[in-house]
């Protein structure tokens, strides 16, 4: 059996070309930088997270 992928968060500061910061959740996978969020784009994630895991658990769907 492999081990399937997955993704850590940290606190994260984007910085884009001209230097300015944005403050927000960085999702990595090892080292590597997958995505950036900003606080309102990691709670919408996580609310649809939480629902698709009520989902998963209540066998209302799967994959839907």
């Amino acid at each position: 059996m492999s081990i399937p992928p997955f993704i850590k968060a940290r606190f994260w500061e984007w910085k884009d070309r001209d230097g300015t910061s944005v403050p927000g959740v960085g999702l990595f996978r090892g080292v590597e930088l997958k995505a950036h969020l900003t606080p309102a784009q990691a709670r919408t994630l996580a609310d649809k997270l939480h629902d698709m895991a009520d989902r998963i658990e209540s066998k209302e769907a799967l994959c839907k």
